[in-house]
């Protein structure tokens, strides 16, 4: 890991502490990453919007959790990769940011291979494949990494999908492994790094999909795989660097969006405040950021297209959980191999994807109580969270014990976060891709309404930075309609 020594100008901030709005040339729906970037976006332009937060915080599945001796780690998103355009928001905004390789240590066949090159690809797959499999390896790679840069490419310019990426969406990732004839190893290990990205199963999503997920651990001309990146203290000083750029005013928060209606002139959104009171906000232009899962919730007027909804109908949500682990600092030679420490781990076991985010406090003092952290993904996830959280917590350790025998007697506290409903895929087995003609569809505006979030556009926290520089965008093409009137609550009542 490589520390960027890039000074923070962001610090806690809290919200603007003055009184929201009740008109704005364009109303968000949702103060999470995609909301701020937008409402941040827009300052830029001189755009003028108002944030409506259903939470009593900001910053949705970006939330950084403090220990009482000052310890953090991360409740939800972990981390932002290289060619994120996440991460040019991270440095205009000069967060302090912690580098690492786009590789792990990595468990096949029950058998550890510890991360090894520092970046160096062929020391890499030579500690986990033979001649043979490393060769085999590359071949397929070089099939990828063509196969992902034409969809990328076709993706950013809006055309057409070509005849060979267009079969891709209609058969599974497993299957389209499965015909190319890899060696047992190599599928595994395409298999152990992409499931915990995308939260479900590999047979699961469209080979195109899975395509575009794996580009993060793709060799290409840039180098093996992409960096990726956290912010030192919390990735929650991100949502707080954009919030601090908010004007007076234009954050409202535990306010529940109830129905938003689009008129002749613009949009009017009803609000359930304090889960109290009704208010009406108006503005000319509206954008809903919530979870496509949570769209239901919200009466739109005039309704969605049918094609909108059975977009949102049809995308699936997969499942994590997090369990955060404090470890007494003598156990760390547990997960040490030749005394270099193996996390971060994919083990591919109930154990999920574990992370050694100890060195990723701002300020770390020695000696203190390590933080290990769990990401059960997909079917680790589904098995135990319906359980009690004791249940969670003891199968867990156990997990983790199997793994590093010993270390379960050096647990000495821990803390779990579940989420059902995590981040979007788009089921094969349903016809879909995040490519396909229904996702388009929902991405485009229905006259004033726009839809967006990272659920629109891939499994990633990157997705939400995506759709919140789109639609800023989109709009900011679109000001001269900002300027309309439109009719006050008050106004119409009379």
């Amino acid at each position: 890991m490589v520390v960027l020594a890039i000074q923070s100008c962001s610090g806690r901030t809290p919200e603007p502490p003055a009184t929201p709005s009740r008109d704005a040339p364009v109303v968000i729906v949702g103060a999470g990453l995609t909301g701020l970037t937008l409402a941040y976006e827009l300052n830029k332009a001189g755009i003028n919007s108002l944030l409506v937060e259903a939470a009593p915080r900001l910053g949705g599945r970006v939330q950084t959790i403090t220990f009482s001796d000052g310890a953090t780690a991360e409740a939800h998103m972990e981390e932002f990769f290289e060619r994120s355009p996440a991460v040019a928001l991270l440095r205009e905004l000069n967060l302090p940011l912690s580098e690492d390789v786009a590789h792990s240590s990595v468990r096949l066949d029950g058998q550890i291979h510890p991360y090894q090159g520092e970046g160096a690809r062929d020391t890499y797959l030579a500690g986990i494949f033979n001649e043979e499999e490393r060769a085999a390896f590359l071949r397929w790679n070089a099939k990828a990494w063509n196969l992902y840069s034409q969809l990328h490419a076709s993706h950013e310019a809006g055309t057409p999908l070509t005849p060979e990426l267009d079969a891709l969406m209609h058969i599974s990732f497993a299957e389209f492994i499965a015909r190319e004839g890899l060696p047992h190893k190599v599928s595994e290990w395409i298999r152990v790094t992409l499931e915990p990205e995308i939260a479900i199963e590999w047979d699961k999503i469209s080979a195109l999909d899975g395509l575009d997920e794996m580009r993060l651990f793709l060799d290409s001309p840039e180098g093996f795989g992409e960096k990726n990146y956290h912010v030192l203290g919390g990735n929650t000083l991100f949502t707080e660097g954009l919030a601090a750029h908010l004007r007076p005013g234009q954050l409202m928060t535990q306010a529940r969006v109830t129905a938003v209606e689009q008129t002749d002139s613009g949009v009017k959104v009803r609000v359930l405040q304090d889960d109290r009171q009704f208010l009406d906000i108006t503005g000319r232009m509206v954008v809903v950021t919530v979870p496509v899962n949570l769209l239901g919730r919200i009466q739109f007027s005039p309704s969605l297209s049918r094609e909108k909804w059975q977009a949102i109908q049809t995308t699936k949500m997969g499942s994590y959980v997090k369990v955060h682990f404090r470890v007494a600092p003598e156990a760390s030679p547990l997960w040490e191999v030749n005394g270099e420490n193996v996390l971060t781990l994919l083990s591919d076991s109930p154990a999920g994807s574990i992370y050694d985010v100890s060195e990723l406090q701002e300020n770390e003092q020695q000696p203190r109580d390590r933080v290990l952290t769990l990401l059960l993904h997909a079917r680790f996830a589904r098995e135990v969270m319906n359980l009690p959280v004791d249940e969670m917590r003891e199968k867990s350790a156990e997990a983790l014990d199997t793994l590093f025998p010993g270390v379960r007697q050096h647990i000495r506290s821990s803390e779990i976060f579940v989420y059902p409903q995590a981040v979007a895929y788009w089921p094969l087995e349903l016809g879909r891709s995040r490519f396909d003609a229904l996702a388009n569809e929902l991405r485009r505006p229905q006259g004033r309404l726009y839809i967006g979030g990272d659920t629109t556009e891939n499994s990633h926290s990157e997705g939400a930075v995506i759709a919140g520089l789109r639609i800023a965008r989109q709009i900011i093409e679109r000001r001269n309609e900002l300027r309309e009137p439109v009719e006050s609550p008050r106004a119409a009542a009379r």
